[in-house]
């Protein structure tokens, strides 16, 4: 079977393009837009209630380890929160359940809050977790801090599995706003049900580059865009061909064979 060598290369060389365009556009200043993502939007008004009614934050990881892409972007997000409480003040606790995760997030919280010029508020055994690796274990330990501390919010990104019904209901029952992020199509009606504003989908992973104050890191984000609009078009434009395959004039027929689109002559 013979490959689209040909198409392959145009595509890599626009694909190239499109993203060399984009960091050269946002080094110049000219930052891309990204529309507004309510759950990410509403960190600050999250974190903002739960510092005037002298809360706690609570910061749930998901169940995946650092092998995941998810657990990367879910530690941006860690950063960002981690910062914005040492800036307020705000009592501030992260909640893991996997053992290679611990450290990583426990230098995430550590750096934040020395940005901040705070480093001494920082405290590790109090403010970064580990309940457990089981999944069930880990639900019912996040479930029982956020009653007994009577959190101001609570924070939910990462990859989490059924459990995450029963890691959110009390605090939904008990009237503590809650945001939740999770890639999976799966979770979200659970956390749709249970939290104030959900991250859904491929919003989950433009929250870095949502949240990155780096004209770069959006740019990044803006070029996938322009490359799944290539795609999109493509998708379309094969459709019509198909359709009308037998209207094509032969010159349109040997060039989509020279790009090894169509199978060659027998």
């Amino acid at each position: 079977m013979q490959h689209a060598d040909a198409l392959v290369s145009i595509l890599m060389f626009v694909f190239a393009a499109a993203v060399l365009v984009c960091l050269w556009r946002a080094k110049r200043g000219r930052v891309p837009y990204i529309r507004r993502i309510p759950g990410i939007a509403s960190l600050e008004e999250a974190l903002g209630r739960a510092t005037e009614m002298g809360r706690p934050v609570i910061f749930g990881l998901g169940h995946s380890g650092l092998q995941a892409i998810e657990t990367h972007a879910a530690l941006s997000i860690l950063a960002y929160v981690a910062r914005l409480a040492a800036r307020l003040r705000t009592p501030f606790i992260t909640l893991v359940s996997q053992q290679d995760v611990y450290p990583v997030a426990e230098e995430t919280v550590r750096q934040a809050y020395t940005a901040e010029g705070v480093p001494d508020q920082f405290h590790a055994e109090d403010q970064v977790r580990y309940l457990s690796g089981h999944s069930v274990i880990y639900a019912m330990g996040a479930a029982r801090l956020i009653e007994e501390s009577k959190a101001g919010c609570a924070l939910f990104f990462g990859v989490f599995d059924f459990t995450s019904l029963l890691m959110t209901e009390p605090g939904a029952r008990m009237g503590v706003m809650q945001i939740a992020g999770d890639p999976s199509l799966f979770q979200i009606p659970f956390f749709v049900c249970t939290c104030d504003y959900t991250v859904i989908g491929e919003e989950y992973f433009a929250a870095g580059a949502y949240l990155s104050p780096e004209p770069q890191t959006r740019a990044t984000l803006v070029s996938q865009d322009i490359i799944k609009a290539v795609f999109g078009g493509m998708v379309l434009l094969g459709t019509v061909l198909y359709q009308f395959y037998g209207s094509w004039h032969p010159w349109l027929r040997e060039f989509l064979r020279a790009l090894n689109i169509l199978e060659p002559r027998p």
